[in-house]
C-alpha cells in the first residue's frame, strides 16, 4: 500500500504525529492496515494497526526478537544498521525468545507475583503520599512527571532490587539519559556508568547477601546454569530503568486524559472505586507504549492479506490496536467505566509485561491520590504546547505542568 493512498506522506519516524497519532492510525487501519515502510537505509518495516493482526504477531513463534535466529546474511544486514549505544544491557528477557526468555522469566516471576506486589502496596501509598505532600507545598505550578510520575517507580523498584534510596538521584539521571536522550554519546556514557554501578552493588551483595531481588539473581548466577553475568546486569537494567518508563507514561497520560475529559474526572471524583477501570481505560485510550519492541520475521509470515518476508521488521502498533472499532465500540471515546476492556497496552503472549500488576498498582495509587487531594487540579499550559517523547515506542509527555491546590487530608 503506497503512502499516497493514506492521503499524505507517511514517515513513522516523523515528529508531526507524536502529539496525536490516532487520526493517522485510523487512516492506516482503514486503507493500509498492514503497511510496508522502507527507511532511507533500505530496511523494510511492516506496521500492523488492526487488533487481530497485532495480537497474531505477538503470538507467532515465527516473529521474534533475536537476530541470531535469522540466517547469517540477514542478521548481518541488521547488525550493520544497528549501532545500539546500550548493547551492553540488552541481554534480558525483553529482547530474547524462548528458551532463554522462558528461563529468565521463570527466574524473575516470583519478584512480581501477586503476593509480592500486594506486600508492596502499603509502601507505594506511603511514597505517593510523601511525593504529593511535596507537590502540595508548592501551592502553584508543578511538573507532575518530575514531582511524582518519574520518582515513584524508581523508588519502588530500586527498593525491590535492593539499591539504596540515597542513590535515587543517580538512578533518575541515568534513566533520563539512557531512555530519553537522543545523543548516542550521552546514552552510552550513562549506560557504562550504570553497568559499573550495578557491578559494584553485585560485589557488595556477594559479600553480604540480603532478601532483595539482586541477591536472588546473584545466587542464580552462582549456580552457573540459570543466568549469566551479562543477563544479570541486563535484567536489572530492564527492571529498574527500562521498566519504569511504562509507569511514568501511564501516570502522566492518565492524568492528562482526565484533565482533557472533565466529565470523566468528575465521575472518578464522585466514584473513586472506579480507579481500577480508569487505569485500564488510560492504558487503552492513550497508553504508555506506542508499539511493541521491533520484531523480526524469522520466516516468511502470512498476516492478513500480506506475506512478510523473512528478515523484515514487524511493528505491532499497540496504540492503533487499542482503538480498533472491530473490538472497541466508540474507540475514540474516553470512558473510565468501559467494560469489557481487552486492551493490549501491556502486550500479549509470552512477552506480556511482567511488571503489569506493579505498574497498575502504582498508577492507581498516584492518580487516585491526586484526584482526592487536588480538587481544582488543572493543566498549567495549553495541551498543544506539551512536548511528547521523540519516538513512538515510548509514548508520553516529557513534562506535565499542573496547577494544584491542596485539599485538607
Amino acid at each position: 500500500m503506497s503512502a499516497t493512498t493514506l492521503g499524505q506522506s507517511f514517515d513513522p519516524t516523523s515528529s508531526e504525529h507524536r502529539p496525536d497519532p490516532h487520526p493517522l492510525f485510523h487512516r492506516m487501519r482503514e486503507r493500509a492496515p498492514i503497511y510496508r515502510h522502507v527507511s532511507p537505509a533500505g530496511r523494510a518495516f511492516w506496521y500492523l494497526t488492526r487488533y487481530a493482526d497485532v495480537q497474531r504477531a505477538l503470538l507467532d513463534p515465527d516473529i521474534g526478537r533475536q537476530l541470531d535466529r535469522l540466517p547469517d546474511e540477514l542478521a548481518a544486514l541488521h547488525l550493520r544498521w544497528d549501532n545500539d549505544p546500550l548493547a551492553m544491557v540488552r541481554r534480558n528477557m525483553f529482547n530474547l525468545d524462548p528458551p532463554d526468555h522462558t528461563r529468565l522469566r521463570r527466574l524473575m516471576a516470583p519478584a512480581f507475583g501477586p503476593r509480592t506486589v500486594a506486600a508492596l502496596e502499603r509502601r507505594i501509598h506511603q511514597v505517593v503520599d510523601e511525593l504529593v505532600d511535596d507537590m502540595a507545598a508548592t501551592e502553584g505550578e508543578v511538573d507532575l512527571i518530575e514531582a511524582l510520575a518519574l520518582p515513584l517507580p524508581i523508588l519502588i523498584v530500586a527498593e525491590l532490587v535492593g539499591f539504596p534510596i540515597d542513590d535515587r538521584a543517580r538512578l533518575r539521571r541515568w534513566s533520563d539519559d539512557m531512555l530519553r536522550s537522543r545523543d548516542a554519546v550521552r546514552v552510552r556514557r550513562a549506560g557504562m556508568e550504570f553497568v559499573a554501578y550495578v557491578n559494584e552493588k553485585i560485589d557488595e551483595r556477594r559479600a553480604h547477601p540480603g532478601e532483595d531481588l539482586l541477591s536472588q539473581l546473584i545466587q542464580a548466577e552462582e549456580t552457573g546454569d540459570e543466568i549469566s553475568h551479562a543477563e544479570l546486569i541486563s535484567s536489572v537494567f530492564q527492571l529498574l530503568l527500562a521498566g519504569d518508563e511504562t509507569t511514568v507514561n501511564l501516570i502522566g497520560n492518565g492524568v492528562l486524559e482526565l484533565l482533557r475529559h472533565p466529565d470523566q474526572l468528575e465521575r472518578l471524583r464522585t466514584r473513586p472505586q472506579m480507579i481500577d477501570s480508569m487505569v485500564e481505560e488510560a492504558m487503552r485510550f492513550n497508553g504508555p507504549v506506542g508499539h511493541s519492541r521491533l520484531l523480526f520475521a524469522m520466516a516468511d509470515v502470512e498476516i492478513g492479506e500480506s506475506v512478510i518476508p523473512c528478515g523484515d521488521i514487524v511493528v505491532p502498533v499497540l496504540l492503533a490496536a487499542n482503538r480498533d472499532p472491530a473490538v472497541f465500540p466508540q474507540p475514540d471515546v474516553f470512558d473510565i467505566g468501559r467494560s469489557p476492556n481487552r486492551h493490549l497496552g501491556f502486550g500479549h503472549g509470552i512477552h506480556f509485561c511482567l511488571g503489569a500488576a506493579l505498574a497498575r498498582l502504582q498508577a492507581r495509587a498516584a492518580i487516585g491520590t491526586l484526584v482526592r487531594r487536588f480538587p481544582d487540579m488543572a493543566l498549567a499550559v495549553d495541551p498543544a504546547d506539551l512536548q511528547w517523547t521523540p519516538d513512538l515506542f515510548l509514548h508520553g509527555v516529557r513534562r506535565l505542568p499542573l496547577l494544584v491546590r491542596q485539599r485538607p487530608r
